[in-house]
């Protein structure tokens, strides 16, 4: 039985993405979608997708080291240039068990998609969509239907974020009253 991408990618986080090769011996160069980089040590075996070429591939990585501000890997069986070209453009997910726990007060945007968003009287703004990073704070794009409302992600506004229960409640923002 074929499993949809969905199924195979749930309870999965993008880690980062496989952007060119390296060398002549098959590595490749992995860009972090994470500011974690400390996490890249410890992978083994990842699901690597590539959404262009609908194509999955579960690969083993052999080593990893830092080099700017990408990491060069070797996956396990990937010993030419030209073998390493076939994985270009492939984002790798691990488990969302892979990341450690958040501690109170911080999150990782995995834990808020899909988070219903609340205002001060209980009623529904929406669901969490996608988190735009800007430098000063995070801003989360939520949807109702084909609404699209923006909330910073600072205290005046997000009130309380309960990752268990995927509820963030907040105070709307003056200008969108």
């Amino acid at each position: 039985m074929m499993k949809k991408v969905e199924e195979l990618l749930k309870d999965k986080v993008a880690l980062g993405v496989l952007s060119n090769t390296h060398g002549l011996k098959g590595d490749l160069k992995l860009h972090l979608f994470t500011n974690m980089p400390e996490l890249v040590s410890k992978l083994t075996e990842v699901i690597a997708y590539n959404e262009s070429q609908k194509k999955f591939a579960v690969i083993r990585i052999e080593t990893s080291r830092k080099a700017h501000d990408y990491y060069i890997i070797h996956v396990a069986g990937v010993n030419t240039i030209s073998e390493a070209e076939k994985l270009k453009g492939f984002v790798l997910y691990v488990d969302k068990s892979f990341f450690p726990k958040s501690k109170d007060g911080e999150y990782y945007f995995f834990e808020l998609f899909e988070c219903e968003v609340l205002d001060e009287n209980g009623n529904s703004v929406g669901i969490v969509e996608d988190i735009i990073e800007t430098g000063n704070n995070d801003v989360l794009v939520v949807r109702k239907d084909k609404q699209e409302v923006l909330i910073p992600v600072i205290e005046r506004y997000v009130t309380k974020i309960d990752k268990e229960s995927k509820k963030i409640h907040v105070k709307m923002p003056e200008w969108l009253e």
